[in-house]
């Protein structure tokens, strides 16, 4: 039995008798070296390392009992030498340094121990359960976060508290009379009901699956553009108004207006979840997960009073024109009309559509209620096939190199979609830019406008490549991580009860007033993640000149973008010898950090006028248990948030907006959709080498086009 127990000292895990148990048996403390019986907990054992076997043994042998003595002396108590001896022994081995235990163990015996250090260890029966032990990168993030509470405590000058579910709620579809929704032409209706990207033009038998005509785009300059209908925000929208007065309702808004700070809510209700990248191939080389810095920028509105009703407009200070405004345009004209009617929109066409025709067809809408809001939502096409209203929307979807420099897209024209997976010049490209750029705000819309998702078309400007039909399920799975919509219609709901809350707390405080409002949700590495909001009462006239900012700057663009040449000379003088624009590269997180850092705080100065300004926390209950996020979520499931609205002080709110402001002008201003810091323009001049080499490949292709007829599917 002594001999199998010194086996089991070696080797710990043998089903022999360990050394406790003979400890224990000369009046030891009970399980004086804890044993683990799996790997796991081992790997979790937060003890020092055990004593080498020697010294153990020697230290029981020195305390045996003596078998010579009397009965009388067995009556007495158990003598406390031995298990002093042997905490003794433990309390040393504890104390000792790391590579002093490893030095003298590897003199001894060799044995593997695990050293970590623990203090005033208590006996196994008397311990509770505690956590593996922390990591000194883990402590200095608990300790800054403790730092950071007790900072915004002080700024803190009241809170409030509440709870909010959507459990059982939906959206209220206002019985409306709806003019007529166009439908897909050219037999583009076969895209919808087949999965993934349908080709315009096989690459490989070089057979177009629809019309020809689609291969080329109108170009901008010959496409009438002040023949269309102007687009009328909320706060213009009278009969949107109207409706809001009929239906008691408090806000009004479009979808394009609200999908900004919508997207704000959803970084914040779901704790800035990862996009879902799992459908791209393994040769894929981009592993981003986040969503772009223009995506992430601060979004800001206007929330304008008239007649008893709160409109939302889009903040536009630091909008800029470029030409994928105007080809959306004419695009969706494209997408929707025969060929014939459409050519009426051509500036030479002899049977050119007039503006009075054009403003007698009206606009389609669906309007739709939750709480105090009253939504618009644009409708761009339908199809009495789909599920639920059968509406979907229209998306022009650019090419890479033209969203990564729009302003200067002459440079990214020739760039062509030619396969289906790689890192360039792939369907699978433009879609995983799609997941963290734009499938958000899509979902949005589509929910804004009780659709059933969206249609894509893949484009250079100059050429269309291809189309997809994205469901809402499908946006759902790159967003939620699932492909029930149960999550995504939830969170959707509680964002609007949120927004719906705020607005309210704003509208008590400057009743009647005009506002400008900002909402930023942080992406906190000390832990809990918040958003921040600012409001700030604003006059008409204010609202008009950051409105009309830069309407001079817009208008000179259009102009040159409507007479511009069909190629720009590459050997033009830019500002770097690498052909791209300075003004446009923007700073790296780093210096907008180091920027913000040295910003001169207000000190005493007295702040310019009363604003308000809010920290907002929340807490995820799924079931009746605290998540991070929810996941995995189905239409039975209750989700409860728990939120905690802190006002700021003046001086501090005045302080964190103009930061803000400076983010937000920082992150809307940059070259393109998303800046990727001191790579941009490394990846750039890879985009125009790719434009060069498609201009060469597309002259080639037209080459073997002149001697041959198109060849077109079911024709």
């Amino acid at each position: 039995m002594y001999r199998a127990s010194l086996r089991s000292v070696s080797d710990p895990l043998r089903g022999h008798v360990c050394i406790s148990c003979l400890a224990r048996g000369f009046g030891a403390q009970p399980r004086a070296r804890r044993f683990h019986t799996s790997p796991w907990l081992r790997s979790q054992a937060t003890e020092s390392a055990p004593l080498p076997i020697e010294e153990q043994l020697k230290a029981l042998e020195k305390h045996l009992p003596d078998r010579n003595t009397t009965a009388k002396s067995k009556k007495e108590p158990p003598a406390q030498e031995p298990k002093k001896a042997v905490q003794k022994a433990a309390k040393q081995g504890a104390s000792r340094p790391r590579k002093e235990a490893s030095a003298k163990q590897e003199a001894n015996d060799k044995i593997p121990r695990e050293p970590t250090q623990t203090k005033n260890k208590k006996p196994r029966g008397q311990q509770s359960p505690t956590p593996p032990p922390l990591s000194n990168q883990a402590r200095q993030v608990m300790a800054n976060h403790r730092s950071q509470n007790a900072q915004l405590l002080v700024w803190i000058t009241k809170k409030d508290t509440g709870k909010i579910n959507a459990n059982r709620h939906s959206l209220k579809a206002l019985n409306v009379e709806t003019p007529e929704v166009p439908r897909l032409s050219f037999g583009l209706d076969r895209v919808l009901f087949n999965p993934g990207v349908y080709h315009l033009r096989d690459p490989r038998s070089r057979v177009y699956n629809f019309d020809p005509y689609l291969g080329s785009i109108m170009p901008v300059t010959e496409f009438d553009f002040e023949s269309l209908k102007e687009y009328i925000t909320s706060s213009k929208d009278d009969l949107l108004r109207g409706l809001a007065r009929k239906e008691k309702k408090k806000y009004i808004g479009s979808s394009s207006s609200m999908t900004s700070v919508l997207s704000h809510f959803h970084y914040l209700l779901s704790n800035w979840r990862e996009v879902n990248t799992t459908v791209m191939s393994r040769g894929f080389q981009d592993r981003l997960r986040t969503f772009t810095r223009l995506l992430r920028a601060p979004a800001a509105m206007f929330l304008r009073y008239q007649d008893g009703v709160y409109a939302i407009d889009a903040d536009k200070e630091h909008d800029s024109a470029n030409i994928l405004m105007n080809l959306g345009k004419s695009m969706e004209k494209l997408l929707t009309l025969p060929k014939e009617d459409f050519e009426r929109y051509r500036r030479s066409s002899a049977n050119k559509i007039s503006a009075e025709e054009e403003q007698a067809v009206p606009e389609a809408y669906h309007y739709s209620t939750y709480g105090d809001f009253l939504m618009r939502s644009q409708l761009d096409a339908y199809d009495p096939r789909l599920p639920g209203t059968g509406m979907f929307d229209l998306k022009t979807r650019a090419v890479a190199s033209i969203r990564m420099d729009a302003k200067n897209f002459e440079h990214g024209l020739g760039y062509e979609i030619r396969k289906a997976q790689g890192t360039y010049e792939s369907y699978e490209r433009e879609y995983y830019d799609m997941i963290r750029a734009a499938l958000l705000k899509y979902s949005l819309q589509v929910r804004i406008g009780r659709m059933d998702g969206i249609f894509v078309a893949f484009h250079n400007i100059e050429r269309i490549f291809g189309f997809q039909y994205i469901s809402l399920p499908e946006l759902d799975t790159a967003l939620h991580g699932q492909y029930d919509t149960a999550l995504g219609d939830r969170e959707f709901l509680l964002s609007l009860q949120l927004w719906n809350k705020l607005l309210d707390k704003m509208t008590a405080h400057f009743p009647k007033q005009s506002l400008r409002i900002h909402f930023e949700t942080r992406d906190s590495a000390e832990g809990t993640h918040y958003m921040y909001i600012y409001a700030e009462p604003v006059t008409e006239d204010e609202i008009h000149a950051i409105q009309t900012k830069n309407q001079a700057e817009i208008d000179a663009y259009q102009r040159r973008v409507l007479d511009l040449p069909s190629y720009a000379n590459e050997d033009n003088d830019l500002n770097d010898a690498e052909g791209i624009p300075a003004e446009f590269d923007s700073p790296s997180p780093a210096a907008e950090a180091a920027a913000e850092a040295t910003t001169p705080e207000t000190g005493d100065e007295t702040p310019p006028k009363e604003i308000l300004g809010f920290a907002l926390t929340i807490r995820n209950i799924v079931d009746g248990e605290h998540v991070e996020r929810p996941i995995q979520f189905q239409e039975s499931n209750k989700w409860t948030v728990d939120y905690e609205l802190n006002h700021l002080n003046q001086k501090k709110a005045w302080e964190l907006y103009k930061l803000c402001q400076r983010r937000r002008k920082v992150a809307l201003t940059g070259r393109g959709e998303d800046e990727l810091e001191d790579t941009t323009n490394v990846y750039i001049r890879r985009l125009r080498a790719l434009a060069k080499k498609g201009r060469k490949y597309r002259m080639e292709q037209d080459k073997l086009d002149e001697n041959s007829e198109p060849v077109v599917l079911r024709e």
